[in-house]
């Protein structure tokens, strides 16, 4: 694995990542930043109306040598065309129209700015070339206030929005970025505001300024906001424009459909998705198409764009099935580190049968099984506390991506909660890298204890087979500490609207969290009570009991030392003590 750098340093890594991609994804990048640097400033220009027209048109001027000029308007122009048609081809390449919402909303935004750009382009820039005449602010205003401040106000939100969306979806790989994002809000929101107002502003000084031309008869007001003319030639250029960008967006969403609809009669094999659900899909998609096409959640954080690694998975079968990596695919796996069955969803496209693992899985919320009909108000209950930590999982975590944090941490839920379920508990909550699971039982704590040693015992064998499994993303073997214990506790329902869910309140949960520490500073895997052990109807000769004190309790308690969570369990025999 990449060792990660020094703390307080960059990480070089972060800056190429971004920049990461086939040469049209670079392009595309590089095209959109010319563009949103142009919107940007030309929004800043409009927000100085707040301040003056004078100062408005003087900045302008020193904007439009540079934005007029034949370099660029020549960068301006290809990077618009470019922008453009790299949407239009990207969205023909789909697949599938299921995508996540905020890049919809991003494709939905692009599709649309070039229907909102063609008459103020039309109107301003192409008919000052066909009049010979310069785009000025008493030129503008006049066209769009009042009555085109509408289209106007949706042209500049919709360009804004795509691209802040576009520039999240691409900066929020980088550290630097998700520590500053809170303060690049403030001008995100800001400067639209700004120049909308600005041109608000100037809007109505002109109406004040001819109103006062009518009535003291004032030509020099008058001439100051001179009502342009366009002419029909520029007019009947800007429909045929909007024409074209109606059959070419026709033309991608078309390709889209063909390509669904021959999807009907083709060959399909099976995608396995282990721990989900297995899909039919054909030839073509990517396997981050298929899981959005069959609803399966996939996560990833770059949009299927190969710049992040947040969509890999680990092909448990039919790797030869799989499409060559490439040099992009190549380059993100390398960063990592990654073993060679782990690939890109977003790049590798099937052929054949595959079984994968999604390593990033989302989890689902289980819902509380046991308990559905608690008061919100509490019910006290005796219940068998099991409190599970990954022992030295920070240190652990400096070495890896975040990313890479999150994807063990869900592997090690998941292990320990299937184990939980099955032994009649649930996990009553998390916290960092430990969990705490509950067992209630409607013959007593007796049985309830029982299930909370049989669940310690299962996690410990499914987490011995989650390190084969995952040895080669582990830099060391995940090691556990518990506590358990059982005693009485308030459960209710803590909380407010959709968060609310089932909590326990007593000392018996503070306690069992004292043992959780006691197995950490012990080095064994579980410390238990020994009225838990004894409440379940395990023999405790031959183990190491011992009486300790502990932090928050007044007696000294009897506790139980297991090196193993394992070893204990199978010594439970005979009827638990109710």
């Amino acid at each position: 694995m990449r060792e990660p750098p020094p703390a307080g340093r960059p990480d070089p890594e972060a800056g190429a990542r971004l920049w990461r991609g086939s040469l049209a994804q670079r392009l595309r990048l590089v095209s959109g930043l010319i563009l949103f640097a142009f919107a940007a400033t030309h929004f800043a220009n409009h927000a100085l109306g707040l301040v003056g027209l004078e100062t408005m048109m003087d900045a302008a001027r020193w904007r439009l040598a540079v934005t007029r000029s034949l370099p660029g308007s020549l960068i301006l122009g290809l990077a618009l065309l470019a922008h453009v048609a790299f949407v239009l081809v990207r969205l023909a390449e789909r697949r599938t129209l299921r995508m996540p919402p905020w890049e919809a909303a991003q494709t939905l935004l692009g599709v649309a700015i070039p229907f909102l750009l063609v008459p103020h382009v039309m109107g301003t820039r192409i008919a000052n070339l066909v009049d010979g005449t310069s785009t000025t602010y008493p030129y503008v205003i006049v066209r769009i206030w009042p009555d085109g401040m509408g289209y106007q106000t949706a042209l500049l939100l919709v360009v804004w929005l795509h691209g802040c969306l576009g520039l999240h979806a691409w900066l929020r790989l980088s550290p630097l970025y998700r520590r500053v994002a809170p303060l690049l809000a403030v001008p995100a929101v800001g400067l639209p505001a700004a120049a909308l107002a600005g041109i608000v502003t100037q809007g109505r000084l002109m109406d004040r300024d001819m109103v006062l031309a009518r009535r003291f008869d004032a030509p020099d007001l008058a001439a100051r906001w001179q009502v342009p003319s366009v002419e029909s030639t520029v007019a009947a250029w800007g429909g045929s424009v909007t024409g074209a960008i109606y059959v070419a967006v026709a033309l991608a969403f078309g390709i889209v459909l063909v390509r669904a609809a021959a999807t009907l009669r083709a060959r399909r094999f099976s995608i396995a998705y282990v721990g989900g659900p297995t899909v039919k899909s054909l030839e073509g998609p990517t396997l981050l198409e298929i899981s959005r096409a069959n609803r399966v959640p996939h996560v990833s954080v770059c949009g299927g764009r190969g710049r992040c690694s947040t969509c890999r998975v680990l092909v448990v079968a039919g790797e030869a099935h799989l499409s060559a990596p490439g040099a992009q695919e190549v380059a993100a796996l390398r960063a990592i580190g990654a073993p060679a069955n782990v690939r890109l969803a977003c790049q590798a496209r099937p052929g054949g049968d595959v079984a994968v693992i999604r390593i990033l899985d989302p989890r689902r919320d289980s819902a509380d099984q046991h308990l559905t009909n608690t008061d919100v108000a509490g019910i006290e209950r005796e219940v068998a506390i099991l409190f599970i930590d990954i022992r030295g999982f920070t240190p652990l975590s400096e070495r890896k991506l975040p990313f890479d944090v999150v994807f063990i941490l869900n592997h090690f839920f998941e292990a320990a909660g299937r184990e939980i379920e099955a032994a009649g508990g649930w996990i009553g909550g998390y916290a960092g890298d430990g969990l705490l699971a509950l067992f209630t039982h409607p013959d007593g704590i007796g049985p309830a204890c029982r299930a909370a040693f049989t669940a310690a015992g299962a996690v410990d064998r499914a987490v011995t087979t989650l390190n084969r499994r995952l040895a080669a993303e582990l830099p060391a073997a995940l090691r556990m500490a518990m506590g358990l214990h059982a005693g009485p506790l308030v459960l209710g329902r803590l909380g407010y609207g959709a968060s609310r869910g089932m909590s326990v309140i007593g000392p018996a949960v503070n306690l069992a969290s004292r043992l959780e520490s006691l197995a950490k500073a012990a080095d064994v895997q579980l410390v238990a009570s020994a009225e838990a052990a004894h409440r379940a109807g395990m023999p405790l000769d031959g183990l190491r009991v011992e009486t300790v004190a502990v932090r928050g309790v007044q007696a000294a308690l009897p506790v139980v030392y297991a090196a193993r969570a394992a070893d204990l369990a199978e010594r439970l025999q005979g009827p638990a003590v109710a």
